[in-house]
């Protein structure tokens, strides 16, 4: 059977793990990648539109926090 995830390629960070960086933010919004979390997290966070491209935290990113902290 084929190794379902190619050597060398991250898998797709889900919703609960770009939740967990945005986490990661200072008091004006602005999110920053922990050491111990991989850049791709961050960069599909910006993908996606959860973080804007000068990295603070979007209006679709506050919504996604929000529905982890109450769910």
């Amino acid at each position: 059977m084929a190794d379902p995830e190619p050597a060398g390629e991250n898998p797709v960070p889900e919703e609960s793990q770009i939740a967990a960086l945005l986490e990661c933010r200072f008091g004006d919004g602005m999110v920053y990648l922990p050491r111990h979390l991989p850049k791709v997290l961050f960069n599909t966070a910006m993908e996606r539109g959860f973080i804007d491209p000068e990295g603070y935290l979007t209006r679709k990113g506050r919504a996604l926090l929000a529905r982890y902290h109450f769910a």
